[in-house]
């Protein structure tokens, strides 16, 4: 009994007891919180799924302005669909050996990514980011049906995103009844 009081006099002469100790609670019911709490950054994928379908929309408008300016092309609409994603060029460390023989000659290499620590791990160092490859684009204007209106659309999108003809796919528009 003697050792209760004493101890209950220590917590109640030491201030500094009493803050670490409740201190102390704070951090393991903070522990236990965060089991259920969960946190989900934004994934490298889907960021590049955001950025993919960035460019499709922001070259369909670009399009659709630079064509609706066009003489007898009239309304424009404009679909654009990509072959591939974005593609990340990340730095690499090469080493490569050649081993010569009697009749032949071994070459082999080996390659390893750069990286750098970050707070979410290690990361690549980026070198550059290609843009997407386009597959293929779509217009419907009015001027559609106008031989010359459709070559010059054909020869402006070819131009503008350096694709062939063949990739490029020109219809007239349906009229508003």
């Amino acid at each position: 009994m003697e050792k209760l009081k004493k101890l209950k006099t220590v917590f109640q002469t030491e201030k500094r007891v009493r803050v670490l100790v409740v201190l102390g609670i704070v951090g393991v019911l903070l522990i236990c919180l965060s089991e259920f709490i969960t946190f989900t950054p934004k994934t490298e994928d889907a960021q590049s799924e955001t950025q993919t379908t960035d460019f499709c929309e922001h070259t369909e408008e670009k399009l659709e302005s630079i064509l609706a300016q066009m003489q007898s092309a009239g309304r424009v609409q404009v679909m654009v669909t990509l072959e591939s994603s974005d593609e990340k060029i990340y730095a690499a460390d090469a080493k490569t050996d050649t081993k010569s023989g009697a009749d032949s000659q071994q070459k082999s290499t080996d390659e390893k990514y750069v990286l750098i620590d970050s707070n979410k791990g290690d990361d690549g160092i980026l070198l550059k980011t290609n843009a997407p490859k386009v597959k293929g684009v779509i217009v419907v204007c009015d001027g559609g049906d106008d031989p010359s209106v459709v070559k010059q659309i054909t020869d402006a999108v070819s131009a503008a995103l350096g694709i062939g003809a063949n990739r490029i796919s020109v219809m007239k528009m349906k009229t508003e009844a």
